[in-house]
């Protein structure tokens, strides 16, 4: 019979460091673990095992094809070992690299001798082909089975390994361990190492700050300020003195939740709150060396880890897109309202929330569906929303070299485009970039910026441009009321904790409703926030109440004029509504503007289906009529450009009272085609223009004989 060499010599025969140290385990392991399960054949079909066939053959006589003893596989191996010179000893562990390394963990984790040995041996498990082939033929073992093996082979107590394997044990409350204790799994499974850990203690030198940079990265320094984060108002200071008080008395159990939609700047916030703090924020949880993410598992790992390695160091943790911590099962994936199912224990999560030393940050793009268990678990939340023009407007000029663009530029691209902090210094850098002189110029950078607010907001840029006052006329509009005087009084008018200021316009399309209320928000100093139907309109159950409540908040923090325009589209009459979502919609809009306490304005072309206690709560009803034939002459001559001869004056005059139904829309939309065409139009050009205009407009009426 030929003999192969036992593994542990083989690889000793290569000067494998962990040649001694796997020859010990093999035999305790061997040695001291009954196999009266495993019969010769099955042990042939084990890669590693033919080896125990082979010894029980030819040292402890002749063994049944159905079963070997323990006995005879340990005297086996006794004889073998003694014949090939390896004397049998009671487990030792000779000094190497791995062993060395493990020592450092354990002091670092304060383990004790029996969590040592125990973590060593599954490390050298898993570096280990030939042992982890023999473990593992033990076949799918419970929990209590693998202790026992494990015990056999570090030669301690079963009852001192279970108590080390205990979910409130050192070795698995430091992240060092997963334990699956739901399913039966081979050996290697059932009991992992943390991801990356076989490869750290291979390597010399393993220290706390090499633990530390594999698996808490510290995150990058804050590109924002705490301008940026006006609109979150106190919460941001209470943020900061809480952090700070827990640093500063070492308590337990801190921890803030950032909520809100991506791109709103949570993970921004957190560092710019570490820098004020002049503490260093770690991330639970990086990339592995393929740049593959770590799953939740690992996440949650590399915060137990943080725990134990950063208690006494001054430093935050941040845990990122916590929502992964859940199965939201297969509605979530389309919006659809769904309760997320924890992958771990409800109970062990909330002792992690109770007892961590480290103050955490934790970041989520949903709390919608999350168990309100683990929710109150936090002390402090902070709800965050979609950049206002106005933080979006300060983002961009920190971007900016000096006069590299003016004002009412950085203003127009703000209000326009919906886009992170992130993406506008990324649009700024790429405008440079293709530039051949290196100077920003506007009109790029909207280029660069249009696609990216398509692609993450779902919907182009607005194409309403700043309000232009120099060319903005009032005596335009045709309107029963003193628009005039109404823009004055509330040009002074100031929040003082009542109630707040509501308008309707409504009136046909195209008489200026939603300008004059532009032109209001600049009379009062405020930014507008426009919102039309479409922007809030959803086809999923709810999301248009939460739609509709995020435009009274980003007006709220803005101190911004709020403009619902077409707002028809979802305030209609609730006693002709159909189905129940119509009715809560409305619902949420009344809820929401009497609780506002600022300037919103909300304009329709279809009065008559508005929801009649909606118009009720409005403080002031404009309506809007078609122009007045002087209105429409003085529209004339100022878009002509040039003085019209009486005789002239008084033929378009009269061709303008036989036009139905003019309003200033009519002229902006000739003058677009104008300007398109680079045409320059006569008194009766134009005149013919605005007839076609109010042609093609719906329902309207027609005088005989024109």
């Amino acid at each position: 019979m030929i003999r192969r060499r036992p593994p542990a010599l083989k690889l000793a025969a290569r000067g494998d460091p962990l040649a001694g140290l796997l020859a010990d385990y093999t035999h305790n392991l061997l040695a001291g673990t009954e196999l009266r399960r495993f019969g010769r054949a099955a042990m042939r079909r084990i890669d590693g095992l033919d080896l125990v066939a082979d010894l029980v053959d030819g040292h402890a006589g002749k063994a049944t094809d159905d079963f070997c003893g323990s006995e005879r596989v340990a005297a086996a191996l006794r004889t073998y070992f003694r014949k090939e010179g390896r004397v049998p000893r009671a487990p030792s562990v000779p000094r190497c690299v791995v062993v060395d390394n493990v020592e450092v963990v354990a002091r670092l984790l304060d383990l004790d001798e029996t969590e040592r040995d125990l973590l060593l041996f599954l490390l050298v498990v898993g570096v280990s082909r030939e042992l982890c082939d023999l473990v593992d033929s033990f076949g799918e073992v419970s929990l209590g089975r693998a202790a026992e093996l494990a015990a056999a082979a570090v030669q301690r107590r079963a009852e001192d390994v279970r108590r080390a394997l205990d979910p409130g044990g050192r070795l698995l409350r430091s992240g060092l361990l997963k334990v699956d204790t739901r399913s039966q799994f081979n050996f290697s499974a059932k009991v992992e190492p943390k991801r990356g850990l076989h490869d750290l203690v291979t390597k010399p030198g393993l220290d706390r700050d090499r633990l530390v940079a594999e698996y808490l990265p510290e995150s990058r320094p804050a590109a924002l300020a705490a301008d940026d984060f006006s609109h979150l108002g106190e919460a941001v200071r209470l943020t900061r003195e809480l952090l700070a008080a827990a640093l500063r008395g070492r308590r337990a159990g801190v921890n803030v939740l950032f909520h809100g939609p991506t791109g709103a700047g949570k993970t921004e916030l957190a560092r710019l709150v570490a820098r004020e703090l002049g503490v260093r924020l770690y991330v639970a949880g990086a990339a592995d060396e393929g740049g593959e993410p770590a799953t939740p598992h690992e996440r949650l790992s590399s915060l137990l880890l943080a725990q134990r390695l950063l208690s006494r160091a001054d430093a935050l943790l941040l845990f990122d897109e916590v929502e992964d911590l859940f199965d939201w099962g297969p509605g979530a994936l389309i919006g659809l309202p769904s309760r997320g199912k924890a992958l771990m224990s409800k109970q062990w999560f909330n002792d992690v929330l109770e007892t961590n030393p480290v103050p955490t940050v934790w970041i989520t793009n949903r709390v919608a569906g999350v168990d309100p268990a683990f929710l109150r678990r936090f002390a402090y939340a902070v709800e965050f929303r979609k950049l206002g023009a106005a933080q979006r407007g300060r983002v961009l000029a920190r971007h900016l070299r000096p006069a590299e663009l003016e004002p009412a530029d950085v203003d127009s691209i703000a209000q326009r485009f919906e886009v992170s902090p992130g993406q506008l210094g990324t649009a700024v850098a790429a405008a440079r970039m293709v530039s051949p002189d290196g100077r920003l110029e506007p009109a790029v950078l909207e280029q660069m910026l249009a696609p990216v607010q398509k692609l993450v907001a779902g919907r182009s840029a607005t194409r309403h441009p700043a309000f232009e006052a120099r060319r903005y006329r009032l005596d335009f509009l045709n309107c029963g009321e003193d628009l005039a005087g109404i823009a004055e009084r509330l040009s002074q008018w100031r929040e003082d904790g009542g109630a707040g200021v509501s308008l309707c316009l409504y009136g046909p399309p195209g008489t200026g409703k939603s300008e004059y209320a532009r032109y209001l928000a600049w009379r009062m100093g405020r930014r507008v926030v426009c919102r039309r139907g479409s922007d809030l309109m959803s086809m999923w159950v709810g999301q248009t109440e939460h739609n509709i409540a995020d435009a009274f908040a980003e007006a709220e923090a803005e101190n911004a004029l709020l403009l619902f325009d077409e707002v028809d589209t979802f305030l209609q009459d609730r006693r002709t509504a159909g189905p129940h979502w119509e009715v809560t919609q409305v619902n949420e809009f009344l809820q929401q503007l009497e609780a506002f306490r600022g300037v919103v304005a909300c304009t329709t072309n279809q009065r008559e289906g508005l929801d009649e206690a909606s118009l009720r709560r409005f403080v002031f009803k404009l309506e809007f009529r078609w122009l007045e034939t002087r209105q429409a002459l003085a529209m004339f001559r100022e878009m002509l450009a040039a003085p019209l001869a009486q005789d002239d004056a008084a033929r378009v005059e009269a061709g303008l009272a036989r036009i139905p139904n003019l309003a200033p829309g009519d002229f902006a939309a000739v003058g677009r085609r104008a300007r398109a065409l680079r045409a320059h139009l006569s008194s009766d050009e134009l005149l013919d223009r605005l007839r076609r205009e109010c042609e093609v407009k719906h329902g309207a009426a027609r005088r005989l004989g024109f």
